[in-house]
């Protein structure tokens, strides 16, 4: 277990979570006191070789110093590293999963209310022959049911389109889906009211 070398505050867990300072006192935690090197055995930085190695870049590999360290994303990189990172606009491993979770919520909400709305249009058929009063209202329930799925996944289509992710078909289908199943239900029930008037 780590301390910090100014306070003597146990860090626990990955160091690296905590940044350059302690939570307690906000002491550098990195900073080597006079007279000590904590370098990597024979590695010089790639950037500056007057300078002993602090770590190694999470993307490329080679060896940082304390100047070229650069925390990002909760990664050790180097700057060429970071600038090219930045230059992409690459989504954090948050970001993307979010979007992934976002676009598979948004179709599956599509596909569920597809289901519902299905199933009650079946028991329909079943109320019409049977001509029974719980079956009716059962398929009216659902029928009404159906569209509250849908328009969280109209949502959740609309929130990971917007994102710009890897995901956009995904995204795109639960989109359509969600949005056909509101549509329709609107239209039935514009049907169903201009019938009885």
């Amino acid at each position: 277990m780590r301390r910090c070398p100014d306070c003597g505050e146990r860090l626990k867990g990955d160091p690296d979570r905590y940044g350059a300072r302690c939570p307690a006192c906000r002491g550098p935690l990195y900073d080597d006191p006079p007279g000590r090197d904590r370098g990597l055995e024979d590695g010089r930085c790639a950037v500056h070789p007057e300078n002993p190695a602090r770590g190694t870049c999470a993307r490329c590999g080679n060896y940082l110093c304390a100047v070229c360290r650069t925390r990002w994303r909760d990664r050790w990189l180097c700057t060429a590293c970071a600038d090219r990172a930045l230059e992409r606009n690459e989504a954090v491993p948050a970001e993307a999963s979010a979007h992934l979770r976002q676009a598979l919520l948004s179709l599956g909400l599509g596909v569920g209310s597809w289901v519902i709305f299905l199933f009650g249009m079946l028991l329909a058929g079943a109320a019409v022959s049977s001509g029974g009063p719980g079956l009716v209202i059962l398929v009216g329930l659902l029928v009404m049911v159906s569209p509250v799925p849908a328009v969280i996944g109209v949502g959740q289509g609309a929130a990971a389109i917007r994102a710009r992710g890897d995901h956009m078909i995904l995204a795109t289908l639960g989109l359509v889906l969600s949005g056909l199943n509101v549509g329709s239900v609107i239209g039935l029930l514009s049907f169903g009211f201009a019938l009885q008037t």
